[in-house]
């Protein structure tokens, strides 16, 4: 490369050292607007604080081999293929640096492979994945558009490195116009460069390669420069964001400390007023993480395409709820309160609370964190609400249950059966019956199924003398000093009863037991009724008869597969009494039945209900039977389902259990 005298690259690193620089200063001021939110590391960010929140596995699958940008097979290779195109570029470019010191990197085997086979190969995936990218701007997908969000600058980049490779080939061609080339590894330029050098001449070629070489480099340090000052600073900020992503799945919602102290009278009004604030009204009462989360969006709308609300005609974007947090973030807007208006409350509570948008994310993100931070606002700080939830939290307060309206006494669904109660030091389980069993005539076949099967296994069970709730309805629906009320009481009750293992038939009752309630200071192990019957058949403890001609489909309760990993264990029961049949979103894929986050007491709205589309999903299938394991999902999925036939379709997995069991 004696052609581009010494002092050309002397004067490219100061360019390069600058961009650099550019690029840091860029990265520290995305940094200094996260710093406005509250501390997520804690007061001081040391090593080991964030150490603490590293998550290793997200950030190997979802940050270095961006497993879930294959959910959508075509841009994720698109993408893939570029990541992969990049990387050996900036392999091979850094490798060059050591021929300065007498490597001779040129040279022999890995010269060939490397430095030029791997570099021609790295330009050519960058080039065709821009190219997809560019061609689809042409006709982009519904969900890149979504919420009327788009970002257009990202076209400029995609233009920009394009043009960086397209001069990259081309001084590669005018090198190879004049320089001897003996191997095929540069084969894009040994094919231009044979027709440029027969074209312009050794002179000619030679002036043509110190040029394009200048721009080419000019243009490399420009991007470095400019990474970091718009969407494409995604690439350093998301593999960031995905080690920082909770290492349990799902929602994890803050707690609030209700606890104020009698010496802070003394304290300024301001000091009082910022205390007494529950939830966000703005990007300063949300924490780093959050702010973390919409730097790091790429505002592709992968999880507006998931979401349930948003597919059924709702307010709610989570692509919408996220780009406006960016944007608020990006024009410094740090302690502007009509963040909170300008997202909506409708959208608010339009939220089912599902996780598919966290399932979808690429970088990570969790909108439902930030969304259930303004709805906080909006119940404990505005005391503003759906009627029909605000309905259901008076329930609540007033009756112990989220219920209005119903025909049910507790004691309805065990009668005619003989079901114990809990004995402190004598019974194993205590078996949680919940407020939608206890008061909803559909759910109570779950209860009654499940006292069959845990009498048949030889379970030593009891249930509480009295109906309760586990607060989860008042949490999700914001009002989380309810929650806690609720909560403490339980955990209070449990411990005088000694309670140490708690079956739960609703997804949403193990939720919290298991994720909310250890931050409250419960410490019993609970176990969904759907995981215990898996156990229990496993154990041999429960004998079926299958029937290999039941076909059945399975909606799996967002609140166990993707808010707690159990997907496998659901369909080892269902396969032990029929033929599954999967519907084509399932698991941790799985679609929304519509009743979480409050919703369903929420009001509709929207051009179909969520469990609507979901029963279709499911008649689509050709199974006889739809089967579920949360109390909440067999109640919506029914309401549904009564829309097309009057036989019943819709069945908990302890209902299909029991018509298997054999007669003793």
């Amino acid at each position: 490369m004696d052609t581009i005298p010494a002092y050309n690259y002397v004067i490219l690193a100061v360019l390069l050292c600058a961009a650099l620089y550019s690029l840091y200063l860029g990265l520290q001021k995305i940094w200094q607007g996260i710093e406005h939110g509250k501390p997520y590391f804690g007061e001081q960010i040391t090593r080991d604080a964030i150490m603490a929140k590293f998550n290793r596995d997200t950030f190997i699958k979802r940050g270095l081999l961006l497993s879930r940008l294959l959910k959508r097979p075509a841009s994720g290779v698109a993408h893939i293929i570029m990541y992969i195109g990049a990387l050996l570029l900036i392999f091979g470019h850094a490798t060059y640096m050591l021929s300065f010191i007498g490597v001779p990197v040129y040279e022999g085997w890995f010269g060939y492979l490397f430095m030029k086979l791997g570099r021609e190969l790295g330009g050519l995936m960058l080039f065709c994945g821009l190219l997809f990218f560019l061609i689809r701007r042409l006709m982009p997908p519904e969900r890149l558009t979504a919420g009327d969000k788009t970002r257009s600058t990202f076209l400029l980049g995609e233009l920009l490195m394009l043009a960086i490779i397209i001069a990259g080939f081309t001084a590669e061609s005018f090198r190879l116009g004049f320089e001897p080339n003996s191997n095929n590894a540069e084969f894009i330029g040994s094919t231009f460069g044979a027709l440029l050098g027969n074209w312009l001449g050794e002179e000619g070629a030679i002036a043509g390669f110190k040029a394009m070489w200048w721009i080419h480099a000019l243009m490399g340090c420009a991007l470095i420069a400019l990474i970091s000052r718009g969407p494409l600073s995604h690439m350093l900020i998301g593999p960031a964001n995905s080690a920082l992503a909770s290492k349990r799945p799902g929602i994890n919602l803050a707690p609030i400390n209700f606890d104020f102290d009698d010496e802070d009278d003394d304290d300024d009004d301001e000091d009082e007023e910022e205390e007494m604030t529950f939830g966000a009204t703005k990007l300063s009462d949300l924490n780093q993480k959050n702010l973390i989360d919409a730097s790091a969006c790429l505002w592709c709308g992968r999880c507006h395409e998931a979401c349930p609300a948003a597919q059924t005609g709702k307010e709610l974007s989570p692509k919408k709820v996220m780009a406006t947090c960016a944007e608020y973030l990006e024009q410094e807007k740090f302690d502007d309160a009509s963040l909170i208006d300008l997202i909506g409350q409708e959208a608010v509570f339009n939220c089912t609370t599902c996780g598919a948008c966290i399932e979808q994310c690429p970088v990570s993100n969790n909108p439902p964190e930030i969304i259930m931070e303004f709805r906080r606002n909006f119940v404990m700080d505005q005391s503003e609400m759906p009627e029909t939830m605000a309905a259901a939290n008076r329930n609540l307060e007033s009756r112990e249950h989220p219920f209005v309206g119903t025909g049910s006494n507790p004691e309805d669904w065990r009668e005619g059966l003989d079901v114990p109660f809990f004995e402190s030091g004598e019974t194993e389980y205590l078996l949680w019956i919940g407020c939608s069993v206890t008061f909803e005539e559909r759910a109570q076949d779950i209860a009654r199924a499940m006292v069959k099967i845990l009498d048949r296994a030889g379970v030593s069970y009891g249930i509480l003398e009295e109906a309760r709730c586990t607060g989860d309805p008042a949490k999700m629906m914001g009002n989380e000093m309810q929650f806690v009320e609720i909560a403490e009481a339980n955990i209070e009750d449990f411990e005088e009863m000694g309670v140490q293992k708690v079956i739960t038939l609703c997804a949403h009752c193990f939720n919290s037991f298991d994720r909310y309630y250890p931050e409250l200071g419960a410490k019993w192990e609970t176990i969904p009724h759907s995981v215990l019957i898996d156990q229990l058949i496993k154990q041999d403890k429960l004998r079926l008869v299958k029937n290999s001609h039941q076909s059945i489909t399975f909606h799996d309760p967002c609140y166990l597969a993707r808010h707690n990993d159990i997907v496998d264990e659901t369909r080892s029961a269902i396969s032990a009494v029929g033929e599954l049949i999967e519907m084509p979103r399932n698991k941790k894929d799985s679609f929304c039945c519509g009743a979480g986050g409050g919703n369903y007491w929420g009001g509709q709205g929207g051009t179909a209900r969520v469990s609507d589309v979901r029963v279709q999903e499911a008649f689509y299938t050709g199974a006889e039977k739809i089967a579920t394991s949360c109390s909440f999902c067999l109640l919506m999925l029914t309401a549904s389902a009564t829309k097309h036939t009057e036989e019943r379709t819709v069945f908990d997995i302890a209902e299909l259990v029991v018509e298997a069991m054999p007669e003793e």
